[in-house]
């Protein structure tokens, strides 16, 4: 049964005007593989977003956004976890993927574990730490950048991008971010100390019985409320200036 906070929520925050604040905003407005794009926006989407997006852009501007002319790290960049090696093992992966498989949505359709497996086994010589935190396994982490990828590719509304024609929105995971689970913690979904895969599947029980078939419905939106908004999910002195003051669950 839908909860009107968050219908409400995703009606004003489920929008175009808001795509500037996620990576989502590469795969909507860089020109390329969308697919691609979308791909490496998520992968790379951790720490700073002020930093993270320096980064995308001088990837994308350096090595390319289409996955079959790429260029191996000529500008010899690096990020956090991954070094300059790892960047450009990325890049001569991803074309190696794209050239056997024509696209990650066949690479992915016997499911993201099984394609990860292959992924890491395949395509890389070496899995370095900066590596495996990219292809980090589904069944042993929450995931968060991949089910985040999945949501991107398999819904479709005025933000997710709905490419992936023969998957169903109702096998979504929740990606679960520090936003994703404060407001768990808020709602008693799962306790401050739980994480990782018990705390992620915590989650999609509690919204697969809002919304069965499209369980990630809200994601997008709720996030909002953290990154653009600075809500810390419990009542707090910000309560009073937002302008869901008095219909929030989190006042």
């Amino acid at each position: 049964m839908p909860d009107n906070f968050f219908e409400h929520i995703y009606s004003k925050y489920n929008t175009a005007e808001y795509i500037k604040t996620d990576p989502i905003l590469f795969p909507h407005t860089l020109e390329g593989n969308t697919e691609f794009i979308a791909f490496t926006a998520a992968l790379f989407a951790y720490g700073n977003v002020k930093a993270m997006q320096k980064f995308l852009y001088a990837f994308f501007d350096s090595c390319g956004t289409d996955p079959y002319t790429l260029k191996p790290n000529p500008d010899r960049l690096k990020y956090r976890f991954q070094t300059v090696n790892d960047v450009e093992a990325y890049c001569n992966a991803m074309k190696r993927i794209y050239n056997d498989h024509g696209s990650l949505e066949k690479l992915f359709a016997n499911g993201a574990l099984e394609a990860f497996n292959i992924i890491r086994s395949n395509y890389f010589d070496t899995l370095t730490p900066g590596i495996k935190f990219l292809f980090a396994i589904p069944e042993k982490s929450a995931s968060k950048r991949l089910w985040m990828f999945l949501r991107w590719m398999i819904r479709k509304d005025d933000v997710d991008l709905g490419l992936w024609m023969n998957y169903n929105a109702m096998d979504l995971n929740f990606p679960l971010d520090t936003h994703v689970h404060r407001m768990s913690v808020s709602l008693k979904i799962i306790t401050q100390n739980e994480s990782g895969v018990k705390a992620r599947e915590k989650i999609n029980s509690y919204f697969r019985k809002l919304s069965p078939l499209d369980p990630v419905k809200y994601d997008f939106a709720l996030t909002r409320l953290g990154i653009a908004h600075k809500c810390q999910y419990e009542p707090s002195e910000r309560c009073a200036k937002c302008a869901e003051y008095g219909i929030c669950k989190f006042c």
